[in-house]
């Protein structure tokens, strides 16, 4: 071995020992000089896991693209790229390279869990349910690979309205590790249903006090706690935990919003399927049922369910047209794939200015219930604006991301605002979910009706 041979040596394991401790910086200043490394593979990779550690996603994916093309058969290489690719909100393309990983190591526990949260994570809450179940019953892996697999179980049950086995899934998930902040909070929303608003709230208190939980968890609990009407219970959480805190203040300043327009039948949800359905039972208006912004099927696969008609979903199948708070452009994509849907479901495929017109010139009538899921403003503008003159007293209109997110009053919260001011709209918010996001709207009077 030559001097430089074993500089190198050297060189690549003191980056391996900075990134096995965390030292994503150190790593990356020790990497970045170069100093005794040729320019090859192995430090393309340490470039990789180092910019991946340091949350700079677009830089890893570039150097774990290049470490793959030297061995595009590497089960870790490419499911280090997938979390890359998971890192930079786009799950559609992690769930490729997980797939491809899981295929090259099939036996391996691990890549089985990581799979089953990319799938949930792209919107594909069957799929990763199904693997999560059989993992479990096969009882291959560790502890911790058993509490990921529960973890994601139940998630994915969640999703699919399934709230009973979500719920036992995360009982089961607590029993074994009570300081497991994400399954205290994830099941509050499904607890809520079962159990009620008080056992619902003892949960989300219960992650909050979980070592390193999200701080976000004391955001959902002022803005629950506010839509109960438990006012000075909300008022000591925001004073004492939300304060000016930039990432804990957009839920309960939703919250806060929706207040001055609260329907006296005002119902809390914590399950998306359930809130859908409600919504839709108390559309009695006969009309158009539609959705924009289908992705993967699960919401339209509510609707159809219950509609007692004929639903339409709307959706370009590309995901968003511009980017979205952290995410970019183009996330969300199914790549084009369509979902199988009910015999009652009917899919427009492209984007909602070219496929809107048409279908609305084709079908007469008003809007009966409307699921709005384009997360942004331009999108839900040209919705709302198309179906003007569609809106009718007793049209009831959904919202997926409302409120909460960072951006909320300049999403669909501001192109409803808009759409309100412009047609002399007079609506209530008869049902609303924290944790979901989501809001219904019921439409009273429009133009002086």
């Amino acid at each position: 071995m030559t001097a430089t041979t074993a500089c190198s040596h050297t060189a690549y394991a003191e980056a391996r020992a900075l990134i096995d401790a965390r030292r994503y910086r150190a790593a990356l200043r020790l990497l970045r000089d170069g100093a005794g490394m040729p320019d090859g593979v192995e430090r393309h990779r340490l470039l990789g896991l180092a910019h991946l550690g340091h949350r700079d996603a677009p830089a890893a994916i570039a150097h774990l693209r290049r470490v793959l093309a030297d061995r595009p058969d590497d089960a870790d290489r490419l499911a280090a790229l997938a979390r890359a690719h998971q890192a930079d909100n786009a799950p559609f393309p992690a769930t490729r390279w997980f797939e491809r990983a899981t295929r090259v190591a099939p036996d391996r526990p691990a890549l089985t869990a990581a799979l089953a949260g990319a799938w949930r994570r792209d919107a594909r809450y069957g799929d990763a349910l199904a693997l999560a179940r059989a993992a479990l019953a096969a009882g291959h892996g560790s502890a911790g690979l058993h509490a990921d697999l529960r973890y994601e179980a139940a998630m994915a049950a969640a999703y699919l309205g399934r709230d009973d086995e979500a719920l036992a899934h995360f009982d089961a998930l607590l029993a074994d590790d009570p300081e497991h902040a994400a399954a205290w909070f994830g099941s509050h929303a499904q607890a809520l249903h079962r159990h009620g608003p008080d056992k619902a709230l003892r949960r989300l208190r219960r992650a909050t006090r979980c070592g390193g939980a999200n701080g976000k968890y004391w955001g959902y609990l002022a803005a629950t706690l506010r839509l109960l009407g438990r006012t000075a219970e909300a008022d000591a959480v925001e004073a004492t935990e939300v304060g000016d805190n930039p990432k804990r203040r957009p839920l309960p300043d939703g919250a806060r919003a929706l207040l001055p327009r609260l329907a006296a039948d005002f119902r809390l949800f914590g399950s998306s399927g359930r809130l859908l359905r409600h919504a839709l039972a108390c559309a009695t208006t006969p009309g158009l049922v539609l959705e924009f912004g289908v992705r993967r099927g699960t919401s339209l696969d509510h609707l159809a369910d219950a509609a007692g008609q004929e639903v339409h979903g709307f959706d370009s199948f590309e995901g968003l047209p511009e980017g979205w708070v952290n995410s970019p452009r183009g996330v969300l994509t199914t790549g084009r794939q369509l979902p199988a849907v009910r015999a009652n479901a009917r899919l427009h495929v492209g984007w909602f200015d070219d496929s809107l017109p048409p279908f609305l010139a084709a079908h007469a009538g008003p809007v009966r219930f409307v699921n709005v899921d384009s997360d942004i403003y331009a999108s839900a503008r040209t919705v709302l604006t198309a179906l003007a003159d569609r809106v009718r007293p007793g049209s009831v209109i959904v919202f997926d991301e409302y409120i909460g997110n960072r951006s909320w009053k300049d999403d669909e919260y501001r192109a409803f605002q808009e759409f309100a001011a412009e047609n002399a709209v007079e609506y209530e918010y008869f049902a609303a979910s924290p944790y979901t996001k989501q809001v219904a709207v019921r439409v009273l009077r429009v133009g002086g009706e």
